[in-house]
């Protein structure tokens, strides 16, 4: 047998099962197998190892083609669910139903449904969503594209008046899209009346061509992501119609009332469900990053044992410390966003349906926080990965970098991670206000500030023993307690700025507290993404997966109390002896759930073309197939490229050097 097949015959649990679990279900997880099969057994569907390296120019024609495939032969929901899975490129025109279309729907009326969202279904318009501007991204409100509504012709009139308001960045904009929704300063009669959103036409539909006003184009390489035409757009006094300002909230007048029909939070509300997909995308790449270099770590073997034989890498302690968490964070991250996701239908669901914004905040904090701490934390994972997988670990042939570059905009895009854990920081400490005034918490995302008297007053250590570091409640406690103290701790220096120093609440958060505000949404994601993981685990009905994951449970619990011991210490939560015993707990988790390890990752139900590596596949043989992409499929090695290149080598050879060394 082989390495893997070895491997498999110690797994402890139904693979099945837990593929079932971790696709909520059994129908999805047969969706998302169907749909990988459809994509592995078509030539043009498949990814093609040939395809590595080639240009942007063949990147975006290729995916255009995948696309305009796919839209033809697959249901367009398992395409929004799975196509980000299958390729390390995202496809062209896929802003038209990740963005453009919900935008519409959400903040839309009946009519501009069915003006802007019908013909976007069918693909007779493509649409594309563009928020930032060169000079602003994070900051909404100070974006400077202008719309100034005319009342005599009844329109709007959008420009740009700066290079500064360039709007930028804006994927399927460069050069896909026909229409775009953009935000711009809305004035009339000279009044700002904030940001809106508008629907504008900037390209033909028949034609194709650029309409008169509009300066559009794509903005060049980037880090990742170059099947994306990222676009740049400027406006030249460019008139629309009326009715493309969406106005399902917020309405205009003919005479030139600005008037709001209902809550304008709920464009929020729409961007927090958009949030969201990162959360789902995020430990999905990662799992692809781990099964590539847990299979790896089975079958590459390094230096002699006291028999003469070689030991798999994976049998090493080092490499198992460095892999084992990984797969508890991945873990984590998934049930976290799962979790995430429920909460952003339902508060979208409330306020549709019965106008209900109490759980606003609460998901905004959740959300951000885990957008945060969840990209982050599978960013610097997958570079670990690479790392773990040696020298072939940094060949795009082992499917590794490919993932760091896929990875990498999602610290940023959708709201910048550090933006975001600071308004966490401050919501929190908000929070902190209210429930020292009613000694109740806001919400259950919080509940550790309905104790917040006792934590300050009354220290209760909760691992007291190693048998201690063993129990999962216990561990929540201790994590618990990490955020309630930092929450505690900056309110107090807020206190003191504000009330001693007379600053104001932003003057004191933006200048002297941003450390302390993002430590607040770090421990915050720590312990409701713990919380969320317990709570999953406790509800399991298999007892082996329940055993697995429970272990898995444990060590993502340890560790993020081992990431953060200096806090611990410095509050008194935790001593020296108490932090021996976590590492000790944490050390026999890791060897138990060596053997679980391959069973934990392929139950995430990667299919080979997923994967898309050569050291990673479900079958083995790593060198075999590295050598063989390298030598058979790599497009230097084709001799009518070297007959090219000859006569280019030759001059090389025949130079005269001008500096003899």
């Amino acid at each position: 047998m082989s390495a893997l097949e070895i491997a498999r015959k110690k797994i402890s649990f139904d693979v099945n099962k837990l593929s079932h679990f971790i696709w909520e279900g059994e129908e999805r997880f047969k969706r998302f197998m169907a749909f990988q099969k459809l994509c592995s057994s078509d030539p043009l569907l498949r990814n093609n190892p040939k395809d590595i390296g080639i240009g942007r120019a063949e990147t975006y024609e290729l995916y255009a083609k995948k696309m305009k495939k796919l839209l033809e032969v697959a249901d367009l929901r398992d395409i929004k669910e799975f196509a980000t899975l299958i390729y390390p490129e995202a496809l062209v025109s896929s802003l038209n139903y990740e963005m453009f279309m919900p935008t519409i729907l959400n903040l839309g009326t009946d009519e501009q449904v069915k003006l802007f969202y019908e013909p976007a279904s069918r693909w007779e318009i493509l649409g594309c969503y563009s928020q930032t501007e060169l000079a602003h991204g994070s900051d909404i409100n100070r974006i400077e594209t202008i719309a100034t509504y005319d009342k005599q012709t009844k329109s709007f009139i959008i420009h740009t008046p700066s290079l500064k308001a360039t709007k930028w960045w804006g994927s399927d904009m460069g050069i896909t899209a026909t229409h775009v929704v953009t935000q711009a300063q809305l004035y009339i009669d000279g009044k700002r009346c904030g940001v809106q959103n508008f629907v504008v036409q900037i390209r033909d539909v028949k034609t194709h061509q650029t309409l008169p006003g509009i300066l559009v184009g794509d903005i060049g390489a980037k880090f990742g992501y170059n099947a994306k035409d990222n676009g740049y757009l400027r406006f030249d006094n460019v008139r629309i119609p009326k009715v493309n300002m969406l106005s399902k909230y917020v309405n205009v007048s003919d005479d030139g009332q600005f008037t709001k029909t209902g809550d304008d939070k709920i464009w929020h509300a729409t961007m927090q469900l958009m949030r969201q997909h990162f959360l789902d995308s995020v430990w999905k790449c990662l799992g692809i990053g781990l099964t590539i270099v847990i299979r790896y770590s089975l079958q590459r073997k390094q230096f002699k044992d006291a028999l003469g034989q070689e030991i798999p890498i994976f049998d090493y302690q080092l490499q198992q410390h460095k892999l084992i968490p990984l797969i508890a964070e991945m873990y984590g991250c998934m049930l976290g966003s799962k979790r995430v996701f429920a909460m952003a239908q339902d508060n979208v669901a409330r306020i549709k349906q019965k106008n209900d914004f109490s759980k606003m905040m609460e998901v905004h904090v959740v959300l951000s926080a885990s957008k945060a701490y969840y990209t982050w934390n599978c960013f610097f994972a997958l570079e670990k990965v690479r790392q773990c997988a040696g020298g072939h670990g940094y060949s795009y042939y082992s499917g590794i970098p490919p993932l760091i570059t896929e990875m990498s905009p999602c610290v940023v895009a959708e709201g910048d991670n550090t933006v975001l854990s600071l308004s966490v920081g401050k919501v929190l400490l908000m929070y902190l206000n209210k429930a020292m005034q009613s000694g109740k918490a806001p919400n259950t995302t919080c509940d550790y500030l309905e104790d917040i008297f006792n934590y300050l007053t009354e220290l209760k250590q909760p691992l007291v023993s190693k048998e201690c570091t063993r129990d999962l409640n216990k561990v929540l406690a201790a994590l618990r307690y990490n955020v309630a103290f930092n929450v505690a701790n900056a309110g107090q220096k807020l206190q003191t700025l504000m009330g001693d120093k007379g600053l104001t609440f932003k003057e004191a958060t933006d200048k002297h507290l941003g450390i302390l505000l993002q430590e607040i949404a770090h421990t915050q994601s720590n312990y409701w993404t713990f919380r969320t993981f317990l709570e999953e685990v406790n509800a399991l009905t298999d007892p082996n997966i329940k055993a697995v994951l429970t272990q898995l449970c444990l060590l993502y619990g340890l560790n993020k109390i081992l990431e953060q011991q200096g806090q611990l210490f410095e509050y008194g939560v935790l001593s020296g002896p108490q932090f021996v015993w976590i590492r000790e707990t944490r050390d026999e988790l890791i060897s138990n759930l060596k053997d679980n390890a391959l069973g934990l990752v392929e139950s995430i139900g990667y299919d080979d073309n997923s994967v898309r590596s050569a050291i990673g596949d479900s079958q083995g043989n790593p060198y075999e197939k590295l050598y063989h992409w390298a030598k058979d499929l790599n497009p230097l090695n084709d001799p009518e490229f070297h007959e090219q290149v000859f006569k280019t080598i030759k001059t090389i050879r025949t130079a005269s050097p001008h500096a003899k060394l």
